[in-house]
Formats: C-alpha cells, structure tokens, sequence
C-alpha cells in the first residue's frame, strides 16, 4: 500500500522538482500541489492526511518551523521529513524540537531522494540531533527554562503588553508564527496564558536586557 506524502514549500520550481523525484519511487503517492510554506497549513494537513510529510527549504526559518509545529499538531503519527539548505546543527535541533523527525540536506541528489525519503518513513533511518544546540544554554538556577532569543523576544513584547499584531509587525514575522512562538512559551514556562507568562518572566528575571537565564549572548 503506497503511502500518502505531502509537501511544504514556498518556491513552486523547488516544489515541482522535488514532486517528480519522489513520484518516481513507487512507495508513495504524492499529492498534487503542495502546502504554501508561507501560510497556515494545519488544515491542509488534517483534510489530506498524510502518513510522510516532507518541507522544503523555506526562505524564513521562523515560517519554515511553524509550519513544522502546525504540522505535527495535526499529524502525530505522521513522519515528518525536512529539506534544509545547510545541516546546521543549532537549527536542526529547532526543527526537531518543533516535530521533525529527520532531515536531508538539499544538496542530495534529488534522484535518490524518494528513496531515502521511504526508509525514514518505514523507520530505517535514525538520527538523534544535539539536544542542546548553541542558541540555548542551561539555565543559571533549578526549574528555570531555556527558550530561544526568538521566543524570548515574543516574551518581553508580551509582558510589555504588546498584542499579537505588533508582535509580529516588530518581529518582521506572521502572526501565526507569533502564536507558535507563544505555545512554545507556555509549554516552556508551564503556564496557560499571557498573564501568567508576563509574570514568570518579571518574578525569574528573564525580561533583563542581558538575560540571567534562557539563551546565550
């Protein structure tokens, strides 16, 4: 039985491409088109369904994870598989923290790539990214996070009562991305909502300009 694949990209030349190379392994049917990189797919992915999800190289990284997380939030089971442009290990550990479950490079030929694509899907390959990439440290005291200088930013934009709108606007980001931002936040800090954020961050200092815990300078 073939297996369902969808892709998630922002470049339709690259999407294309790639479409024909993982048609021409017999493993999977691929659907037709592909998810806009640069917008909300969640839906997308709940309707369609698919068992192996690859995304694409996408221009903004903060874009290219949300995407990721929005994925694995309607997939759980799915396998999700990532393009990037450099095996980076600080970003992949990101990636991986966000759903991925492997990657590879864009520099692989594009002809042997379905086939790769199959034995990750059939749990042949395994690669366990740095668990602790360099945009993160340990936290300088017990129990406290560590959060990346991107979340941190949406951090003290909320606890300095901006909404998501200006978030966003500031950050040159989408206000999606502002949100996946937030949940990841939340899940960090062990609270439920933006009150409760902004107050961890006053109570534990991590709304210092040269932060006591969180990320590295």
């Amino acid at each position: 039985m073939k297996l369902r694949l969808m892709l998630v990209a922002d470049d339709p030349l690259s999407a294309s491409a790639l479409r024909r190379a993982l048609r021409a392994t017999a493993a999977f049917d691929v659907f037709d088109g592909y998810a806009e990189g640069r917008a909300p797919c969640a839906e997308v992915a709940a309707v369609h369904r698919p068992d192996v999800v690859v995304v694409d190289h996408m221009r903004s990284r903060d874009a290219t994870l949300a995407r990721i997380g929005e994925v694995r939030g309607a997939l759980p089971d799915a396998k999700i598989v990532l393009l990037p442009a450099r095996m980076d290990p600080a970003w992949l550990s990101e990636a991986a923290a966000a759903g991925v479950d492997a990657a590879i490079a864009k520099t692989f030929r594009l002809e042997g790539l379905g086939a790769l694509v199959r034995e990750v899907a059939a749990g042949n390959v395994f690669h366990a990214f740095d668990a602790a990439p360099p945009t993160l440290r340990a936290a300088s005291a017990p129990g406290l996070p560590m959060l990346t200088e991107r979340e941190l930013e949406v951090l003290r934009l909320v606890a300095a009562g901006a909404p998501n709108s200006r978030i966003a606007a500031q950050l040159w980001i989408t206000e999606q991305t502002v949100k996946f931002h937030l949940s990841k936040v939340y899940r960090k800090l062990g609270v439920s909502n933006r009150t409760e954020a902004s107050h961890h961050a006053y109570v534990h200092g991590l709304l210092e300009t040269s932060p006591r815990t969180g990320v590295a300078a």
